[in-house]
C-alpha cells in the first residue's frame, strides 16, 4: 500500500453502515530502536504505471538534494537507525548517491522500494550494495514482455532493465522481495512467474498485491478486480510457491480469499516500517499503522472470524463493490 495519497481523502469511500468496524491504532508513535522510516525522495519515476498509485500532486514531483539532505538530518535527529528510500523511482533522482552517503554518515541503514532499472548497470548495483543497501523491494508485474509493458508503463528496454535489475541485484548479494500487483493483463501466467523468479533470483521472496485505486492511476481498468476473480489465482499461487520451495506474502487480500487463516499478509507495516516521512514538508512523521488501520475496514461477516487478528480486512476503496458471498469467515 502506497501513502502518497493521503488517508482523509478516501475515508469518505468507507460504507456508512455503523456495523463496519475498523482497526485503531495510534496517531502518534514512538521512535524506538527497531524503527524504520519510510523517505521518499519525490513521486519522479521512468515508469508510466497506468495503475500509479502516488498521488499525483505537483509539490510531491521533485524535491531538491539539500532539502532531502536535511530530512536524512531530521530522521536521524528523531532517532531512526533505518529507512526505506522510496519514489516514485529514488534511483534516478540526482541526489540519489548524495541521499544515501548522508544516511550512511548517520549511521543509519536503508532498504530500497524501486522499479529496478537502474541497478541493471552491474556498476550501480555493485555500488548500492558496497554502501549497505540491505534489502531491495523491486516491482515487477509480469515476466511476460506483452504484460510488463502495459503493467509498468515500460518499452521493450525498459522491461529488460527490470529483469537485468534484479539479475544484478542478486548478484551482488542483496536480498530481494518482489512485489506483483495483480492485474487483468497477469492474472493468467502468474503460476509461471513463480516458476520464471525462482530461476532469476532464487532467494527472493514474492509479494503478491490486491490492487488500491486511491491513487493518481484508481481508474485504470487493468486494476478493477473482484476477490472472487482472483481467489482461485491467488490459491494456486500459494500452492505453487509450496512445491518449489519460494518464499511468498501477500498484500491487501483478506485470509479467506487467500485460503489460509495463517497466512502471511503485507501492508507497509508488515515491511517492518513504521513511520512515515511527510513527503512534501519532510518535518513530520506519522505512524504507517494508524494510516493503514484509517485505510482498511472490516464489514459484519468478519466479526467473529478467527483470522481477524492477523487479517488486513477489506480496503475502503474496495468497500463499495463488495460483492455478496466474496468473505467467507474462518469458524
Amino acid at each position: 500500500m502506497d501513502f502518497a495519497t493521503p488517508a482523509a481523502a478516501v475515508l469518505a469511500l468507507v460504507p456508512a453502515a455503523p456495523r463496519w468496524t475498523r482497526r485503531r491504532k495510534l496517531a502518534v508513535l514512538p521512535v524506538t530502536a527497531s524503527s524504520i522510516a519510510l523517505f521518499r525522495l519525490g513521486e519522479q519515476c521512468n515508469n508510466k504505471c497506468p495503475m500509479c498509485s502516488n498521488s499525483g500532486r505537483p509539490e510531491a514531483w521533485f524535491q531538491k538534494t539539500d532539502d532531502l539532505l536535511r530530512r536524512a538530518d531530521y530522521l536521524h535527529q528523531r532517532g531512526l537507525r533505518r529507512v526505506v528510500l522510496t519514489g516514485g523511482e529514488p534511483t534516478i533522482h540526482p541526489g540519489f548517491w548524495d541521499v544515501v552517503a548522508r544516511v550512511n554518515a548517520h549511521g543509519m541503514r536503508w532498504d530500497i522500494n524501486t522499479n529496478g532499472r537502474s541497478f541493471a548497470d552491474p556498476v550501480f548495483a555493485e555500488r548500492a550494495a558496497a554502501a549497505g543497501l540491505l534489502r531491495a523491494i523491486v516491482s515487477l508485474h509480469s515476466h511476460e514482455p506483452a504484460a510488463s509493458m502495459v503493467i509498468s508503463g515500460v518499452n521493450a528496454r525498459g522491461h529488460d532493465e527490470i529483469i537485468a535489475g534484479i539479475a544484478e541485484l542478486a548478484r551482488a548479494g542483496v536480498p530481494l522481495l518482489l512485489n506483483c500487483v495483480l492485474a487483468r493483463q497477469n492474472l493468467a501466467h502468474l503460476e509461471a512467474y513463480v516458476a520464471f523468479c525462482r530461476r532469476l533470483a532464487p532467494d527472493a521472496v514474492l509479494k503478491f498485491c490486491f490492487p488500491t485505486t486511491t491513487g493518481k492511476g484508481g481508474g485504470w481498468e487493468g486494476i478493477h478486480l473482484q476477490y472472487a476473480e482472483v481467489q482461485p489465482v491467488v490459491r494456486a499461487i500459494g500452492a505453487r510457491c509450496a512445491e518449489l520451495g519460494v518464499g511468498v506474502t501477500f498484500e491487501a487480500l483478506p485470509a479467506c480469499v487467500v485460503g489460509d487463516a495463517s497466512a502471511r499478509n503485507l501492508s507497509r507495516s508488515g515491511f517492518g516500517e513504521t513511520h512515515y516521512l511527510d513527503d512534501v514538508s519532510g518535518d513530520r512523521l506519522y505512524s504507517i499503522g494508524h494510516i493503514e488501520a484509517e485505510l482498511s475496514c472490516y464489514p459484519p461477516a468478519c466479526a467473529d472470524c478467527r483470522a481477524r487478528a492477523s487479517c488486513p480486512g477489506i480496503g475502503v476503496d474496495y468497500a463499495t463493490r463488495l460483492a455478496a458471498g466474496e468473505l467467507v469467515p474462518f469458524p
